[in-house]
């Protein structure tokens, strides 16, 4: 059912990335990125490189928006569990909290605080456990939002420049007219 979702899910992102060069594609693409804050199964690194190299003029647009939809998606959870507490977590994911991320995650969450929610978000870690450990220390919804933005704009600005630039840098590696993609393939 999972791998099912999942190639779902991917099959839909490769077709939007077909409308990559409409002013809507931005946004959407930003929405995505909140949603998989709740439903863990969207690639949003991938959309964003393979965007990226579609639209290498907005990198730094699909980087923002993909960084504000992830702050706005974790933002969101962190309410839900505000909210809801504990025992839903446990309920939405039953025994998570003996997994060794979960342990791991507490262990740093208590000892750097902000910091280590700083340091999910700029890294391709899954954010969620970091945000419901926060949110679950009653940290400030603010701050979260910082800390997460700040991270997640690091992390899409350098990801979506490097997609926008590896075609340039492809062609001068491989040299001339012909495109990588025909010096792979051959003839």
């Amino acid at each position: 059912m999972a791998n099912r979702l999942e190639e779902k899910i991917t099959g839909y992102a490769l077709a939007l990335q077909r409308h990559a060069h409409r002013f809507w594609y931005p946004p959407v693409v930003g929405l995505l990125a909140a949603l998989d804050n709740i439903i863990l199964v969207i690639p949003n690194d991938a959309i964003l490189i393979s965007s990226a190299i579609l639209t290498p003029r907005r990198w730094i647009v699909l980087a923002l928006s993909v960084a504000i939809g992830s702050t706005i998606g974790a933002i969101g959870l962190a309410a839900l569990v505000e909210f809801q507490g504990l025992p839903w977590i446990l309920n939405l994911y039953p025994g998570i909290e003996t997994t060794q991320s979960w342990l791991w995650a507490d262990q740093f969450f208590t000892k750097y605080g902000l910091l280590f929610v700083f340091g999910v978000a700029v890294t391709p870690l899954l954010q969620q456990p970091a945000v419901i450990l926060a949110s679950l220390a009653n940290t400030p919804l603010l701050e979260m939002a910082a800390a997460i933005f700040v991270g997640r704009l690091i992390k899409f600005l350098i990801m979506a420049y490097i997609g926008s630039h590896t075609p340039k840098l492809l062609n001068r590696i491989w040299g001339g007219e012909k495109s990588a993609l025909k010096k792979l393939l051959g003839p």
